[in-house]
């Protein structure tokens, strides 16, 4: 078994999607039912919720981000990266912080809602 991708529900596949090639960088392939940003080992999936919902498996299913699940990524420099996200105007749900554990995150939403970690794991001496 293969990890293959992170799929995300949207009601605006192309707006989401550009969010996503703003913050990871790289161009997403597909259109507004379907598209797909590939980031070396990981692909982000946006799939547009109307299909969806002519599935009775997949009725109540949401578009409005997912608050039990927050997305993780190692970032060399946390800082930095906090700075170059925030003329995006993304919700930001803190600065970056320092962990008893060592390692520096913060965390914000995409438009839709969905959360994202990014962290700066401690130097090993």
């Amino acid at each position: 078994m293969r990890f293959a991708d992170i799929c995300i529900i949207t009601e605006d596949v192309m707006r989401l999607r550009a969010f996503y090639e703003t913050v990871f960088g790289g161009r997403a392939e597909g259109d507004e039912v379907h598209s797909s940003l590939a980031l070396d080992a990981l692909t982000f999936t946006f799939d547009c919720i109307d299909p969806l919902r002519q599935n009775p498996e997949f009725r109540y299913v949401t578009s409005r981000g997912a608050n039990n699940v927050i997305v993780g990524f190692n970032v060399d420099d946390v800082d930095f990266e906090y700075q170059r996200l925030l003329p995006l105007g993304a919700e930001m749900l803190n600065e970056p912080t320092t962990h008893a554990w060592g390692a520096r995150s913060f965390q914000f939403k995409d438009p839709d809602g969905n959360i994202l970690n990014f962290r700066s794991l401690p130097k090993q001496g």
